[in-house]
């Protein structure tokens, strides 16, 4: 089993079977929108467990999490095998350079896998003065309003969003492609002319793991990039 697992043709497999996985739930979820609607508005293993008696349907989803669950073992393996066998203080950047990109990839998967586990969200439907208790804070929706911005057809809305935390009053506003973070992440997600809104309120545990990932992705590929570049370009000027 260790052999299997320390080989990199195993991980092209799983991805190759993975292809097909992604697919059919590429095609399963226009098929079934009504039943996929609120995929998004909650983490995603209480989801499953919500639906669990549709497995024709979600099947893909379990075969995914499976796969993901194998190459991320597959690269830890592989990852911890590579580096035992041929660290190299001369050559440290070259070698450890597709580790931390490997590093950046599971740290990923572990923020998106905290974030199907745990966290929060929901949608709230207001209207302009009225209240929301969460927690120990009272969101009230001050107004909604329309500004038309020149060169664009359609008008924006904006939320005027106030949040009361104990004595702490905070003012934000909201509009699409700009939320408010206080605690938790609020999202305009639509309003109307009569004054209502529905605003996602997102508690989201694994974005700072998906972030740290990405770092990890940007610095392992900047080192590939940079021993490349030395190779290729410095060594054959001398």
């Amino acid at each position: 089993m260790l052999r299997v697992l320390k080989s990199i043709k195993t991980g092209l497999y799983i991805i190759a079977i993975a292809i097909p996985v992604f697919l059919a739930g590429s095609i399963h979820i226009p098929g079934n929108l009504p039943f996929f609607s609120d995929i998004n508005d909650m983490p995603l293993f209480r989801w499953l467990a919500l639906n669990s008696s549709y497995p024709e349907k979600t099947y893909w989803i379990y075969l995914s999490i499976f796969l993901m669950a194998f190459l991320a073992l597959n690269m830890i393996v592989c990852t911890i095998d590579d580096v035992i066998r041929r660290f190299s203080i001369k050559y440290l950047i070259q070698r450890l350079s597709p580790h931390i990109i490997h590093l950046g990839i599971l740290t990923i998967l572990l923020g998106h896998l905290i974030s199907a586990t745990a966290g929060f969200k929901k949608d709230v439907s207001l209207i302009a003065g009225e209240e929301f208790f969460l927690e120990d804070m009272v969101l009230k929706v001050e107004d909604v309003r329309f500004v038309s911005i020149k060169g664009e057809d359609q008008s924006r809305w904006r939320v005027n969003l106030k949040i009361k935390d104990d004595n702490i009053v905070r003012r934000f506003i909201i509009e699409p492609a700009r939320p408010a973070f206080y605690r938790y992440g609020f999202y305009a997600k639509s309003a109307e002319k009569s004054g209502k809104v529905i605003i996602g309120i997102v508690d989201d545990l694994g974005a700072k793991w998906e972030v740290i990932g990405a770092i990890f992705f940007i610095l392992g590929s900047s080192g590939l990039l940079w021993t490349r570049y030395r190779n290729e370009f410095l060594w054959s000027n001398r």
